[in-house]
């Protein structure tokens, strides 16, 4: 399969509708809503448990708490607000396009994309918003609707540039696809471990799971010219 990626350092698009909450701002209210996320993103990519806390955000952005009811409604709205605005934000800072003509190299470049995506202050912050929200999908859909369906269109659009990360070079679409579900999940596990301070050898580890992937990934000389075929019998 041999196809044309998208350009990757565009800003991710949320969804509109009802993931937007609160009210339309002016100019000056956009200002300070924006003020206000960027606040939120910064105390949830370096602080604890703690900076899961609305009143403290706008109370480090100098805001009122009727200021945030205004512009956002509500926590659930003002969570929602704060990953559409990581949805917005992070894609230019984040992802890259990986370039590499062979398969090797592409899955080296796709793993260190990934494992700088994982060291950033966005995965910081969502994944310490995901660690206070409720665990069991039912009741974080029941008690924070707006949020579960921001967290929902984040990780859709995340999937979906992974998908075609392997655009570009000959591979089994079979092994992209499940190759994709796997490699991120993975190197999550891996980014874990090395942040708990884990004895295992984190480098040796990634060294493993890109020889791994390469050889699952690399067609065989005869596969190559069927997935070329078709390819093109696909166009």
């Amino acid at each position: 399969m041999k196809t044309t990626s998208p350009t990757y350092d565009e800003s991710m698009t949320a969804p509109e509708g009802k993931l937007k909450a609160g009210r339309r701002p002016n100019r000056r209210g956009e200002a300070s809503r924006k003020h206000v996320l960027d606040v939120a993103l910064r105390l949830l990519a370096t602080g604890g448990p703690e900076a899961v806390s609305v009143k403290l955000i706008a109370k480090e952005a100098d805001v009122t708490w009727g200021t945030v009811q205004y512009q956002f409604g509500d926590a659930d709205g003002f969570w929602a607000a704060t990953i559409l605005h990581i949805l917005d934000t992070a894609g230019p800072h984040v992802w890259a396009r990986p370039s590499a003509g062979s398969v090797d190299r592409r899955i080296a470049e796709i793993i260190e994309l990934l494992w700088k995506a994982y060291d950033s202050p966005y995965n910081a912050a969502v994944s310490n918003l995901r660690a206070a929200l409720a665990k069991n999908r039912a009741e974080l859909e029941r008690s924070y609707p707006r949020t579960a369906a921001a967290l929902d269109a984040l990780e859709d659009n995340l999937l979906k540039q992974f998908r075609e990360f392997f655009d570009g070079i000959t591979v089994d679409p079979r092994h992209a696809r499940q190759v994709s579900a796997l490699l991120p999940a993975a190197l999550r596990g891996l980014y874990t471990e090395r942040s708990f301070g884990s004895r295992v050898d984190i480098d040796d580890a990634l060294a493993g799971l890109r020889e791994a992937i390469t050889l699952y990934m690399a067609p065989a000389p005869a596969d190559s010219k069927r997935f070329r075929r078709s390819a093109r019998a696909d166009r």
